[in-house]
Order: C-alpha cells, then sequence, then structure tokens
C-alpha cells in the first residue's frame, strides 16, 4: 500500500538518497539535484506541507517538493524536484505525488 505524506527531519537523509538515486541515471541531470533539495530546505521558499514523500513498505520510495517563485509581480509554485527510485518508477507514483501536492 502506497502513502503519501508530508516529509519529516527523520527522512532528509533517506529523501537524499531517494533524490541521488533517482536521478543518478537520468538522461538530463547535473548530478546535484539532491544537494538542491537541501538547499531549498534552506530557503525562504520553502514550504513543509508541499515536500512529501511516497512510502512503500515502510521506505521512501519517492519525493517530490514545490517551492515558491517569483515570476514578476506573482508568486507561483515551482516543482522541483520529482524523483522515484527506479525500481518503483512507471507505478504512477509520480502521478500520484503530483496529485497530492495539487490539492
Amino acid at each position: 500500500m502506497l502513502e503519501i505524506r508530508q516529509e519529516n527531519k527523520k527522512d532528509y537523509k533517506e529523501v537524499y538518497n531517494v533524490i541521488k538515486t533517482a536521478f543518478g541515471t537520468a538522461e538530463h541531470c547535473d548530478g546535484n539535484e539532491q544537494d538542491l533539495v537541501v538547499a531549498l530546505r534552506d530557503s525562504d521558499n520553502f514550504i513543509p506541507e508541499l515536500s512529501l514523500v511516497a512510502v512503500q513498505n515502510d521506505k521512501i520510495v519517492g519525493y517530490i517538493l514545490f517551492t515558491k517563485i517569483e515570476i514578476g509581480e506573482y508568486e507561483e509554485l515551482a516543482l522541483a524536484p520529482l524523483g522515484i527510485l527506479p525500481e518503483y518508477q512507471k507505478q504512477g507514483i509520480g502521478t500520484k505525488l503530483i496529485e497530492e501536492g495539487d490539492k
């Protein structure tokens, strides 16, 4: 059973590894996506309620982060990153994370 929930501080190390692994084989990445998450958590743009993990069998298998971004005079949400462990990809987990963050 897949559970989507807000990330907590105890998840940080596991989330770091999920992002690093998820992007490790990606065609378009710079290899620093996991460090981007760390930096965004420490920024004024971080929204804890929109830092979500997908958990299956007590294991974090996916992660999504939405942060505030200013575009001209407007404040919007940016989605970055979204990462799913390779063995759990193409199962709809990313879609479920996006839908949960869009509520």
